[in-house]
């Protein structure tokens, strides 16, 4: 949606104030334009299911449940504990959850994504091909629940997908990428 302003006989400060105000309001719009979650609703998939879907296991698996999927979006949940294994050495006097592993937790939620559409998702895996437009808005720390909502960009095309995913902690977005990945059926190479 594009808009134009003419202006007849300007003002320099009155168009000044106008552009001031016009810009706080788009802020606000957009600080408010956060989805709503209602963790308290029964998973579609449980922990269990994900480990049948993704070759991802623990430590390394980074979503416990997933609540709502349709045919082109997902929203997965990760509980983060001080038990996670990256806190041990991430830093051990101010534990932070690692930038490289919110990107993985939102990767491993469009794969389940993706790998849930399969008759048989166990035998594919999710690859990286490109992560782009990264940004990274606040601290996760032990205790957060971050909320990954990851939509398709583009419907899969030879087995490679393009996703946006962001993530939330207390209604706040803090870290969003796009990612595109290849679909590869197991001990195949690509």
């Amino acid at each position: 949606m594009e808009s134009q302003f003419i202006f007849y006989n300007p003002d320099n400060y009155i168009i000044m104030q106008f552009l001031k105000e016009l810009m706080n309001k788009i802020q606000t719009f957009k600080k408010n334009d956060i989805p709503e979650f209602d963790l308290k609703k029964k998973p579609i998939l449980d922990i269990k299911s994900i480990m049948k879907i993704l070759p991802h296991k623990p430590p390394f698996l980074l979503v416990d449940k997933i609540i709502d999927l349709t045919e082109n979006s997902i929203v997965g949940v990760k509980n983060v504990t001080m038990n996670e294994f990256f806190f041990i050495g991430h830093f051990p006097r101010e534990p932070i959850m690692p930038g490289v592993l919110q990107i993985e937790a939102l990767a491993q939620v469009g794969g389940i994504l993706v790998l849930n559409k399969l008759s048989h998702p166990e035998l594919y895996s999710t690859y990286f091909l490109k992560i782009d437009k990264v940004k990274f808005k606040q601290k996760i720390v032990p205790g957060d629940i971050i909320i990954f909502q990851v939509d398709l960009l583009e419907s899969m095309k030879r087995g490679i997908v393009h996703m946006k995913g962001k993530g939330y902690v207390n209604n706040k977005l803090v870290v969003e990428a796009e990612v595109v990945a290849k679909i590869v059926r197991n001990y195949e190479k690509f």
